[in-house]
């Protein structure tokens, strides 16, 4: 198994139906627009995840090699705004070593975007559901390894579903700290599994990954708030704010309430090769409700929907692109 570090983020989409107006767009702007609306559905996606390219890959290499690839996740900050009512007690994952749990999860990214005056384009990825066993590996005081095997993933596109006839044991190993942050993502797809396959269960695990949410290092109670920042491994600056509730706590079954909203950190970001883009709108939020199980580390029920809207634009030109995105993951357990 060949193990990579990856440092080079892309975004292509499965039907690039902006590469008609290549020539407009190239007249109409000083940037290159299609390179620069791959690049901001790259960054729209973010709670998904962008597939990502190793910078040492070569053109000769067996596509039927296993390979692994690590990504980075950025750290969470977690600050606790309401500790809650009395009694107040610790949360914190209690995962027991080589226990398996079952879980199956519902992950569907959309995103329309307009070029100009063009006509709206529908880059949206197809739902995916996987059924998830979740294994505990070795630990130590800080946390677990984890290992995620999918199954018999589905999808109601048919070329994504029938690209996941061999897809079945691909695997994404996490380092999950006690607290429940995330500090490291491996995928393992089978050699089997064909482009389309691995790259769509990347962005469905990856936004799996994003759904586990970080709990406080103090006492809380039912009631108590805390509010997760954790920044979007992206094309651009995103800071992702999750306020999130204690609704219910039942030994260690808790109910989550979660309000989510995402921004840039920046009014502009860099493209290489393309120049400024200035962000002239980003408005990006959701809400949801998960049940976790401090034994088993993914949710156990649950959902998280999460809205935007977004326009850019050329500072020279005023050239500019508008999107509409949404986010949606769903959780059963076995």
């Amino acid at each position: 198994m060949d193990t990579r570090s990856l440092d080079t983020p892309t975004c292509t989409p499965r039907t690039p139906a902006y590469a008609g107006s290549a020539n407009k767009l190239r007249s109409a702007s000083p940037l290159r627009w299609p390179r620069l609306a791959a690049t901001l559905m790259c960054a729209a996606l973010v709670a998904t995840g962008c597939s990502q390219t190793s910078a040492d890959q070569s053109a000769d290499e067996d596509p039927n090699d296993r390979i692994a690839v690590t990504l980075p996740v950025p750290a969470a900050n977690v600050v606790v705004l309401n500790p809650g009512a009395e009694p107040r007690t610790q949360l914190e994952y209690n995962l027991e070593f080589s226990s398996t749990s079952e879980h199956t999860v519902t992950a569907r990214s959309t995103i329309s975007q307009v070029l100009g005056d063009d006509p709206e384009q529908d880059f949206s990825r197809p739902e995916v559901t996987m059924p998830i066993s979740a294994r505990v590996g070795g630990g130590n005081a800080a946390g677990n390894n984890v290992t995620l095997t999918v199954g018999d993933a589905t999808s109601p596109d048919n070329l994504v579903n029938e690209s996941f006839g061999d897809a079945a044991g691909s695997e994404a190993t996490i380092r999950m700290d006690r607290n429940g942050s995330v500090q490291e993502l491996t995928l393992s797809p089978t050699e089997e599994s064909d482009d389309i396959a691995r790259e769509s269960l990347e962005h469905a695990i990856f936004q799996t990954v994003y759904g586990v949410v970080a709990l406080p290092s103090e006492p809380v109670g039912v009631g108590a708030q805390w509010l997760v920042e954790q920044p979007i491994v992206s094309a651009t600056e995103i800071l992702q704010s999750t306020t999130v509730t204690l609704r219910e706590r039942n030994g260690d079954v808790i109910v989550l309430d979660i309000s989510v909203e995402q921004k840039p950190t920046l009014d502009f970001f860099d493209i290489p090769g393309a120049g400024r883009v200035l962000i002239d709108s980003f408005d990006s939020r959701g809400s949801g409700s998960i049940t976790v199980d401090l034994t088993k580390p993914l949710p156990t029920d649950g959902n998280v929907d999460v809205r935007g809207e977004q326009q850019y634009s050329d500072p020279d030109s005023g050239f500019r692109v508008r999107q509409r995105t949404g986010m949606s993951l769903a959780w059963t357990t076995d």
